[in-house]
């Protein structure tokens, strides 16, 4: 997924039941109900495989695995959607014009595993090249461009507003079988005070804080309100249809091994946590991305960082979800320059996670899964909380 943000200061229930909203989970390891995983398209093209035969072939390996739900990566911000689409602005990868969605959802359905449309936003290639007035802006009026992948689009921009919308709104309508939306990474900010200056933030942050400079104290809380916004919009929308909300951030993890808090995480990339889950449009999951390898090769530490850390992590998480929807853990096969993961780190890993009493785990991903040696063993012992 997305690299996550990095202070600049420092280098078995049914899985078709619908997840309950607003629980806490127990505390104490155990069995997980959730076992997921996450599922890139782009990594199976070359395979010789149609998207039928690739969605029977996965959703098998899947159900072998132990894995109960599946997040499935629904539009690539730069290539385009793995499924059909005809909304304004969206292109297809060929998996798209396969309809690969469709046959995922019937596949995996017949094995009882969920599956959730993975969105990441607010980004979006072909939007931004065609509407340069909806791109976020820096101080001096130029595009917000950090690197060469990325393409945020205002918030505040009403019209960015009615066209993000209106894109959950089709998939939805086309797949009525979806058993939710993962909303994925929202940030406006990769880190810092870069961001917006577009003509809607002055002119809206002039008529909230007329007084107030920005960057300043006032400007952070008022660009995190407009994230909250949408992203509680886009909750009510998918609520709306009666699917399970799902939302996925970072959560930055400090020198010390300590997780930052949510206010310093609205100041830095503008998502403010408490802000979403304070609603009552609020997700019924939070995903929180808690790797333990990126943080060991950031501050180049694998003494605090390890797979045991993770469970520190999840317990920290739960203080700051407090109740107000249930915990996911999220963790990743992916190397950030520390060797990667194999089978037995990767069951030291989940069962860590599960000793700390989270609704469940998902694992970042199926591409990286399938070259994991021994991976279903390992996987059936971290399900049940027992890393070997």
């Amino acid at each position: 997924m997305t690299p996550a943000p990095e202070p600049q200061a420092a280098p078995k229930v049914s899985p078709m039941q619908t997840v309950e909203p607003r629980r806490e989970t127990k505390a104490g390891g155990g069995p997980l109900q959730v076992r997921g995983v996450r599922f890139d398209a782009s990594y199976y093209y070359g395979g010789g495989l149609a998207a039928r035969e690739l969605a029977e072939e996965l959703a098998q390996s899947w159900a072998d695995q132990g894995i109960n739900l599946v997040y499935y990566y629904a539009y690539n911000r730069v290539y385009g959607a793995r499924y059909r689409t005809r909304y304004a602005g969206n292109v297809m990868e060929d998996y798209g014009r396969q309809d690969l969605l469709r046959h995922m959802l019937r596949e995996c359905h017949r094995r009882n595993i969920k599956v959730i449309a993975w969105i990441q936003g607010v980004q979006h290639k072909q939007i931004w090249e065609a509407h340069p007035a909806w791109r976020e802006k820096n101080a001096d009026g130029t595009d917000y461009k950090p690197d060469a992948d990325s393409y945020f689009l205002c918030v505040r921009n009403p019209e960015v507003m009615q066209w993000w919308l209106g894109l959950l709104d089709e998939l939805l309508q086309s797949y009525p079988d979806l058993d939710g939306v993962d909303l994925a990474e929202f940030q406006l900010d990769l880190w810092g005070d870069h961001v917006c200056y577009c003509e809607h933030c002055r002119e809206q942050f002039q008529q909230a804080h007329p007084k107030a400079a920005a960057p300043g104290d006032a400007w952070r809380e008022f660009r995190a309100q407009g994230l909250t916004r949408i992203l509680l919009a886009s909750s009510r929308l998918v609520h709306g249809y009666g699917k399970e909300v799902h939302l996925t951030t970072v959560l930055t993890a400090r020198r010390d091994g300590k997780l930052m808090s949510s206010a310093q995480l609205r100041d830095a990339i503008g998502f403010d946590l408490d802000a979403v889950l304070a609603s009552s449009d609020r997700p019924e999951v939070l995903q929180a991305e808690l790797i333990w390898q990126q943080w060991a090769a950031t501050y180049r530490d694998r003494t605090t960082f390890t797979p045991e850390w993770t469970a520190s992590a999840v317990r920290q998480a739960k203080e700051m979800v407090r109740g107000r929807a249930q915990l996911i853990a999220h963790v990743e096969v992916t190397d950030f320059g520390t060797g990667g993961l194999d089978g037995p780190r990767l069951a030291r890993t989940i069962a860590s996670a599960a000793e700390a009493g989270p609704l469940g785990v998902d694992i970042y991903d199926a591409h990286l899964l399938a070259q994991t040696e021994g991976v279903a063993q390992y996987l059936q012992l971290a399900w049940l909380g027992n890393g070997g």
